[in-house]
């Protein structure tokens, strides 16, 4: 009888450790919210529309954000060997329904057009709208033709026609 107990005791000791581990391994995270793209992020590849992938040395990037400032910095090798970049300064604000950027700073080489400028894009807006679902955040940037679509892991960027971007969150 002095054995029975000890044994009954650990058994049910360890029903409920193993419930407990199983019900917290099936729990959802919390909903995703737009505070949570904040971040570091790298590209890890860029689809064309045609299918072709260009991972590095052909494309590399880095993309920060937080407290409201961001960083880019890009660089691409074209089909003709020369490099496109751009390296950014931003600014912005976030809540949950609204995106707004600044380009404080920018130098872009071959990028939107042939040569080098440090003009910004024009916009007629420097916000817009966000979608949020349990487990994406989703937007346009202003006067960009880019979808950005993050999860907890990274996010997207397509041009529509052109391309698909996909970073991964480092940081």
């Amino acid at each position: 009888m002095k054995l029975v107990r000890p044994v009954f005791f650990a058994i049910a000791v360890l029903s409920i450790a193993t419930a407990g581990i199983a019900l917290a391994a099936k729990r959802k995270p919390a909903p995703m919210r737009s505070a949570d793209i904040a971040g570091t992020y790298e590209l890890i590849d860029r689809v064309l529309v045609g299918g072709k992938v260009l991972k590095r040395p052909e494309i590399a990037a880095l993309y920060t954000m937080a407290n409201g400032r961001a960083n880019l910095n890009l660089f691409v090798r074209n089909a003709d060997s020369s490099i496109a970049s751009e390296s950014s300064i931003i600014r912005y604000t976030l809540n949950e329904n609204t995106y707004c950027e600044w380009i404080e700073y920018t130098t872009r080489n071959n990028l939107d057009a042939p040569g080098l400028t440090n003009v910004a894009p024009s916009v007629a807006s420097h916000c817009t709208p966000i979608k949020v679902t349990n487990d994406e955040v989703v937007f346009a940037a202003p006067g960009e033709s880019v979808t950005t679509t993050y999860d907890r892991h990274g996010f997207s960027a397509t041009i529509m026609g052109q391309f698909t971007d996909h970073w991964r969150k480092i940081g």
